[in-house]
């Protein structure tokens, strides 16, 4: 097979894209709710469970990539992925939807996701904050697609059906794009020199720093990734025809795709440390719009935006930050560590809301850790 960096930017997006399956859960859920009975918080925890083992699972993918290769590591993604997605499609109780959709999925998702972003940058050296920001928006933005593909899905075919469709398709597509990507011919991984500047990840783990930024993220994603999964739910829950709350999961789509984009720019001119300042503070307005003036749809929909931007400006630059603040020499290791807070951040958004009972105090409990998070942020020295 004819090896070019186009190539094996073809396979590794369209890996990439194929999991962005995940980021349209609430389409599958609301029709769960529907045909199973089951509870609004059973559904949606699902997803917050497959979100927590993604992120758990990059420690163990990331070493994967490095021992092995691209290839093998996208193969074994796919068939997790696809394969949770299929057995789900045996799923009677909410528990079994934990295991099949929430663990084995979710760590395909894992699987999946290291890829692109540690090849690309290979192929591509000189245009490394370029690729990486696609990268990031096609799993971002993938789930427009998505969102169309299981709705033709679930319109013809029940629950379990569906899954079982999506399940054959993703692992076919993923296994698929894997046959593109390798690693560039000759390719030999340089060896890092530590500097004073770098950080191992014991040292890094021991700064007070480090806590700062591991809580940061923590308080900065709750609510992007609570609003991403239950997205259709939210909408119903303000009163949105069913056709407009599953329009919300395009609508925040593009805005976690574009912030994404544009976060990592602004980042470049402006400072990381300053833009993460602003993407927290729209990210308390826009929380504190959607909780005060859900029953006004402008402003309805100006606050499910600006969480979307909040969200994708954030995965953006918390990558960065991290690379700033501890090195590059053990940076896969550092920021795998860091990416912990993301999985935790996952299961916070819908135990909130499962404590405190609705979606508009949920919202106004996350302003509060966004409001935690900004004077976090006042507090940390940039380092140049």
């Amino acid at each position: 097979m004819i090896r070019n960096k186009y190539t094996v930017l073809f396979g590794a997006l369209l890996a990439q894209l194929t999991i962005a399956g995940l980021y349209a859960w609430s389409i599958f859920s609301t029709a769960i709710i529907d045909e199973m009975s089951w509870s609004d918080n059973e559904v949606i925890i699902t997803y917050s469970i497959a979100q927590f083992v993604f992120a758990f699972s990059t420690i163990l993918s990331g070493r994967l990539v490095d021992k092995k290769g691209p290839k093998i590591t996208l193969i074994i993604g796919g068939i997790l992925y696809g394969g949770g997605l299929m057995l789900s499609s045996f799923a009677t109780t909410p528990i079994m939807l934990y295991l099949t959709y929430g663990v084995i999925s979710g760590a395909g998702v894992g699987f999946v996701y290291v890829c692109p972003l540690s090849t690309l940058i290979k192929w591509f050296p000189n245009n490394k904050g370029t690729i990486t920001g696609l990268s990031v928006a096609i799993f971002g933005g993938g789930s427009i697609l998505f969102k169309e593909v299981i709705g033709l899905l679930l319109k013809n075919n029940d629950v379990s059906g569906s899954f079982m469709y999506l399940g054959i398709l993703s692992m076919i597509i993923i296994i698929f794009g894997a046959m593109f990507v390798s690693l560039p011919k000759g390719y030999e991984k340089t060896v890092m020199i530590k500097t004073d500047n770098d950080y191992t990840t014991k040292e890094m783990i021991k700064t007070t720093k480090f806590k700062k930024v591991w809580l940061m993220y923590w308080l900065a994603v709750i609510p992007g990734l609570l609003v991403l999964g239950a997205a259709k739910n939210i909408g119903l829950d303000a009163s949105l025809t069913v056709a407009a709350a599953a329009s919300l999961v395009s609508i925040l789509a593009i805005s976690n795709a574009s912030s994404r984009l544009l976060s990592g720019y602004l980042s470049d001119k402006f400072g990381t440390l300053n833009i993460l300042k602003g993407v927290f503070v729209i990210t308390i307005l826009s929380l504190l719009t959607i909780a005060l003036f859900a029953d006004v749809t402008f402003l309805f929909y100006i606050g499910i935006i600006g969480i979307a931007v909040g969200y994708g400006g954030f995965l953006a630059l918390f990558p960065t930050f991290t690379n700033q603040q501890f090195g590059s020499y053990k940076y896969g290791s550092n920021y795998g560590i860091v990416y912990q807070a993301y999985g935790l951040a996952a299961l916070s958004g819908i135990f909130i809301k499962m404590f405190v009972g609705s979606y508009t105090n949920t919202f106004i409990v996350s302003a509060i850790a966004g409001a935690i998070g900004l004077v976090i942020a006042f507090s940390i020295k940039e380092r140049k």
